[in-house]
């Protein structure tokens, strides 16, 4: 009888995952990762957020997603430009190579057979593709309701509709980078390239020149004419200015790095901490992308795009927060990661089980605020008279919200109500 209740306890559990294997479905949307799961090598590193990456050859697109692990989180077929190659000039039916950013969302943009029911137009031709006299345009991706059939565009990069609408939920404009291969070249999770090393490297160098307030050093790690110039250089020169030392508890370090690759070109994305309010206790910052090119084996920053973050990210603190000081925490962590698109930490300042806010429950919640930031740019939020009230395992926090987007200002009265679930507060409710 031992042996057999044995065996039953053993087998079951392999029995039912047999018999539920049956019915997931083979799509793109599973999320199990696998101990031999490989990676395409041009995403080096991936701290947050999603990275799109198009295969031309075998014309399959993948989103992937890092946690611990990396997670192809999508996978659909795709149609790139009918001609094979890189894009050299206007017309010649080829889809370009390189890493690109979304820079707008067009709905319903022309004959649904064609355009499908959206399109995400990339920012073809970058800076590299112009130094290289790449030109051309309206390079997009798009979906389309007909067949879809091998390199059939003109140079964009085409989905069935249905998949583009799955594929929506992980574009993120300016943010999500769509890296463009002939073909990927599939590594191990664990595998680190010669290109990680080196460019980690260059943004250590950005960092130290950056806190040692080194211009000279700033300046060499750019390409000779592309240094930093004009305005950008003033907006930056304020920052190093108010860059102060915290402390060995408290290093200047860059945040949230993301690093792409691919054939001489890279992206590197982070936030750089300069400096910090004793006061509020709270960290400054700003998001920045810098676009590098190796050049006789070295590689080079020939363009960048920083941005200021706002509010800052609170620090943590060593000595016991009071339920208001908590609350205010978690207010600063909510706001902070719905202005920069960090969904996944916008989602942790959620009630899993009991939010509701205007009918919806987290999960419809979630998908509304993706679509809203997915059709939005430049989403800039401060709130001003905020009060909390807290007790042991309730709040309620109340302030007036100015929100500004490039589709929609407003500004009114919004209400949080919280709880403790363990040693974490959640929102639970949200009343505007």
């Amino acid at each position: 009888m031992e042996n057999k209740s044995f065996l039953a306890v053993f087998l079951c559990p392999i029995l039912f995952c047999l018999v539920i294997g049956l019915f997931l479905p083979l799509n793109s949307s599973a999320n199990i990762p696998l101990k031999d799961e490989k990676v395409p090598d041009s995403i080096v590193a991936l701290t947050h957020g999603y990275a799109v990456v198009v295969d031309k050859e075998n014309q399959r697109l993948y989103v992937f997603q890092k946690s611990e692990r990396f997670h192809k989180v999508f996978e659909a077929p795709c149609s790139t430009g009918k001609n094979p190659g890189p894009k050299k000039e206007e017309g010649d039916g080829r889809t370009p190579n390189g890493i690109f950013f979304v820079t707008r969302v067009i709905n319903n943009p022309g004959d649904p057979e064609i355009f499908g029911s959206m399109a995400f137009p990339l920012d073809y031709p970058t800076v590299p593709d112009k130094r290289a006299n790449r030109n051309g345009g309206n390079i997009w991706i798009h979906g389309t309701t007909k067949k879809l059939l091998p390199r059939q565009s003109n140079g964009c990069v085409v989905l069935q509709d249905n998949d583009l609408k799955r594929l929506a939920n992980f574009i993120f404009l300016n943010k999500t980078p769509v890296i463009i291969s002939e073909s990927i070249r599939w590594v191990p999770q664990t595998y680190v390239s010669a290109a990680k090393r080196d460019l980690e490297a260059i943004l250590m160098s950005w960092n130290r020149a950056f806190i040692e307030k080194d211009w000279d050093k700033i300046d060499s790690l750019y390409l000779r004419g592309a240094e930093i110039k004009g305005e950008r250089r003033r907006d930056l020169n304020e920052k190093i200015n108010q860059a102060k030392s915290l402390g060995p508890h408290f290093l200047l370090q860059p945040r949230d790095i993301s690093i792409l690759h691919d054939d001489g070109n890279a992206v590197i994305m982070f936030d750089q901490i300069y400096a910090v309010s004793s006061a509020k206790n709270y960290f400054y910052g700003f998001y920045n992308k810098l676009f590098l090119e190796k050049i006789n084996g070295k590689w080079y920053i020939i363009d960048d795009a920083g941005e200021k973050t706002a509010p800052p990210v609170e620090r943590a603190e060593s000595k016991a927060l009071s339920p208001e000081q908590e609350v205010r925490k978690l207010i600063q962590q909510w706001l902070g990661s719905w202005q920069s698109g960090n969904m996944a930490v916008y989602r942790r300042c959620y009630d899993e089980k009991d939010f509701q806010s205007r009918g919806m429950n987290l999960d419809d919640w979630i998908a509304h605020k993706t679509s809203v930031r997915r059709k939005s740019n430049d989403i800039k939020i401060s709130i001003a008279d905020l009060k909390i009230s807290a007790g042991k395992n309730k709040a309620v926090a109340s302030f007036t919200q100015s929100y500004r987007s490039s589709v929609m200002r407003s500004k009114g009265k919004k209400t949080l109500e919280l709880k403790k679930i363990g040693n974490e507060w959640k929102i639970t409710r949200e009343i505007m």
